[in-house]
C-alpha cells in the first residue's frame, strides 16, 4: 500500500513538473506573442512558400496575418510590399515599405522596395533619390544598383544606369539578369556590338537562356550578318519553340538571304508550336505580300485585325493589300480608317494621293500629298506626285517649282527628269529640255525605261534617227518592256503612235514610219 502510494505521490510530482513547464511555456509564449517575432516569421515564411508554389492570393493572406500580428517586425511590411507590387498594387505596396522604414530607418531593402515601386508608377525623380538612401545603407547590395540603373534608364538617364549596371555587375558578376537588362538598354541605344557583349555574359549564367538567345540573334540581324542572327534564332527556338519572335527573325534571315520558300515555311511552323500573337500575322502577312501572295497576305491581315481591331499598321497593311491588287474602293476605305485614327499618319495620306490620282481627282490628289508632306517634311519623293497633280491641273507653273525640288533631293528621280522635260517642251524650251532628259538616260544607260523615256522626249524635239536607236536599244534590253498592262509607258507610247499616224497623214516620213512600226511591234502579244 505503502508503495503504491509512494507511486501515485511520483506521479503526482510528475504531473505537476509537467503542469508548470507547460504554465511556463504559455506565460513565455504570452511574452513572445506580443513582440510576435516567432508566430509572424511563422506566416511569413508560409507565404514565401505559397508564392513561390503560385497561389498569390493565399500568399496575401498569410502576409496580412503575419503583419497584424508582428507590428514590429519590418521584414512582413516589406514582403508584403513585394506581393502587392506583383499585384500591380504599387500605391499599398509603397505604404508597407514606408511602415516598414519607419520600424528601422537603416533598412536598405525597404528604401529600395520603395524607390522600385516608385519607378513603377513613373515618379522617377523620386525613386533616384531615394535609390542614393539605400546605398548609403547598404552599398555592397548589388539589387540596389540594378533596380537604379533600371529607373535611370527608365527616365533616359543612360550614362548613370550604365554606370549603375556596372556597379551591379561588379558586386555580383554571376547573376544573369544584370547583364541582361544591361543589353536591353544597349540595344535602345542601338549598341549592338556592346549589347551582344552583356548577352554572352548573361548567357553563362542563365538557367533560361531563351531570352538571351533571343537578342543575341536581334542584335546579329539589326547589324545584318543574317548567318550568325539565324545561328542563334534557331537555338532560341531550340530553348523555347514557343517564342514567335525566334521564329520571325529565322524568317527575316531568309528572306535578306533570298531564301524565299524557307522564309515562307517558318511561319506555318511557328503557328504550330508558338504562342503566335497580333504581330505574327502582320509579319506572316508582310512576308507574303512581299512575294507577291497577295490573297493569302490579305488572309493574315485579317487574322491580326481579329487580335486587334483598330490597330493602325494593320488598317495600313490592309489599304496597301486592296491597292496592290487595284481594288481601290476597299483600298481607301481601309487608309481612311487609318487616317480617322491619326490624321498625321503621312504613308496613309500618300497613298490616298495615289487612289485619287488614279482616279483622275487630281485637287483631292493634290491636297493628300500636301498633307502627306506637311506631316513628315522628309518625304521628298512626294514632291514628284505634287508636281505631276500641278501639270494634271494645268498649272505648269508650280509643277516647275516642285520638279526643280525633287530633282534637288531626289536626283536621281529619272521620271522627275522625264516629265520635267515634257514641261520645258510645251514651254518650247528645247534645249533644257533635251539637257534634262539626257542627264537621266546618263544615270542610267542600261534601264528600258531611262532608254524609252528619252526616246519620247527625242521623238518629241523631231530627233527621229535618235528615237530609233533608244527603242531598239528598249527592245535588246527587254522585248516585253511595253507588253505589261500597268506600264505608264504603254500609255505614252500610244500616245507616239498616234502622233507619228497623224504625221504620215499629212505627208510620208519613213522615220516616222519605222518608230511606229517598231512601237507597234514591241507592244505586240504575239
Amino acid at each position: 500500500m505503502k508503495h503504491k502510494f509512494s507511486q501515485i505521490t511520483e506521479i503526482k510530482e510528475e504531473l505537476k513538473s509537467k503542469i508548470n513547464k507547460f504554465d511556463g511555456f504559455v506565460k513565455n509564449y504570452g511574452k513572445l506573442s506580443r513582440t510576435a517575432q516567432i508566430p509572424s516569421t511563422a506566416y511569413l515564411n508560409w507565404a514565401v512558400a505559397l508564392a513561390h508554389n503560385g497561389n498569390s492570393e493565399a500568399a496575401m493572406d498569410k502576409l496580412e496575418t503575419a503583419a497584424l500580428m508582428a507590428n514590429q517586425n519590418p521584414n512582413v511590411y516589406i514582403n508584403l510590399g513585394i506581393a502587392l507590387m506583383k499585384n500591380r498594387d504599387f500605391e499599398g505596396a509603397i505604404k508597407n515599405f514606408r511602415k516598414a522604414i519607419r520600424l528601422d530607418k537603416y533598412n536598405s531593402k525597404a528604401y529600395s522596395m520603395w524607390a522600385a515601386a516608385l519607378s513603377e508608377i513613373g515618379d522617377l525623380k523620386s525613386a533616384i533619390d531615394i535609390y542614393e538612401v539605400a546605398q548609403k545603407y547598404d552599398p555592397r547590395d548589388p539589387d540596389i544598383f540594378l533596380n537604379w540603373a533600371v529607373s535611370y534608364a527608365r527616365a533616359g538617364k543612360t550614362a548613370l544606369a550604365e554606370e549603375k549596371f556596372k556597379k551591379a555587375v561588379a558586386l555580383n558578376p554571376v547573376n544573369p539578369v544584370i547583364p541582361f537588362l544591361w543589353g536591353l538598354l544597349l540595344v535602345d541605344e542601338e549598341k549592338y556590338e556592346e549589347a551582344i557583349k552583356k548577352f554572352n555574359h548573361s548567357l553563362l549564367y542563365a538557367d533560361n537562356k531563351a531570352d538571351s538567345l533571343y537578342y543575341l540573334a536581334l542584335c546579329y540581324l539589326r547589324e545584318s550578318n543574317y548567318e550568325l542572327a539565324l545561328e542563334y534564332a534557331q537555338k532560341a527556338v531550340k530553348e523555347d519553340n514557343t517564342r514567335a519572335d525566334s521564329y520571325m527573325i529565322i524568317a527575316d534571315c531568309y528572306m535578306n538571304t533570298c531564301k524565299d520558300d524557307l522564309c515562307l515555311a517558318v511561319f506555318p511552323e511557328a503557328e504550330a508550336h508558338a504562342q503566335v500573337n497580333c504581330n505574327f500575322y502582320i509579319n506572316w502577312g508582310l512576308a507574303l505580300q512581299k512575294y507577291h501572295f497577295i490573297d493569302e497576305a490579305r488572309e493574315k491581315f485579317y487574322k491580326a485585325l481579329l487580335l486587334e481591331p483598330d490597330r493602325e499598321v494593320i488598317l495600313f497593311n490592309l489599304g496597301l493589300n486592296f491597292m496592290m491588287s487595284k481594288e481601290y474602293h476597299q483600298a481607301e476605305e481601309f487608309l481612311q480608317r487609318v487616317i480617322q485614327k491619326n490624321p498625321q499618319n503621312s504613308d496613309a495620306l500618300s497613298n490616298l494621293g495615289a487612289i485619287a490620282f488614279y482616279k483622275e481627282m487630281y485637287a483631292d490628289a493634290l491636297d493628300f500629298y500636301l498633307r502627306a508632306y506637311e506631316n513628315d517634311r522628309k518625304k521628298y519623293g512626294l514632291f514628284f506626285n505634287i508636281a505631276n497633280c500641278y501639270i494634271k491641273l494645268n498649272n505648269n507653273k508650280d509643277a516647275k517649282i516642285y520638279y526643280k525640288k525633287c530633282l534637288e533631293y531626289c536626283p536621281d528621280n529619272i521620271a522627275a527628269y522625264m516629265n520635267y522635260a515634257n514641261l520645258l517642251i510645251d514651254e518650247d524650251e528645247n534645249l533644257e529640255a533635251e539637257r534634262k532628259a539626257r542627264a537621266a538616260y546618263l544615270k542610267n544607260k542600261t534601264s528600258a525605261y531611262a532608254n524609252f523615256a528619252f526616246a519620247m522626249i527625242l521623238f518629241r524635239l523631231a530627233k527621229y534617227d535618235e528615237t530609233i536607236s533608244k527603242l531598239e536599244t528598249v527592245f535588246s534590253i527587254d522585248e516585253n518592256y511595253l507588253k505589261r498592262d500597268d506600264s505608264a509607258s504603254q500609255s505614252f507610247a500610244n500616245h507616239v503612235i498616234q502622233c507619228c499616224n497623224n504625221i504620215l497623214e499629212q505627208y510620208n516620213n519613213d522615220k516616222v514610219l519605222a518608230i511606229r512600226d517598231l512601237l507597234q511591234k514591241m507592244m505586240s502579244t504575239n
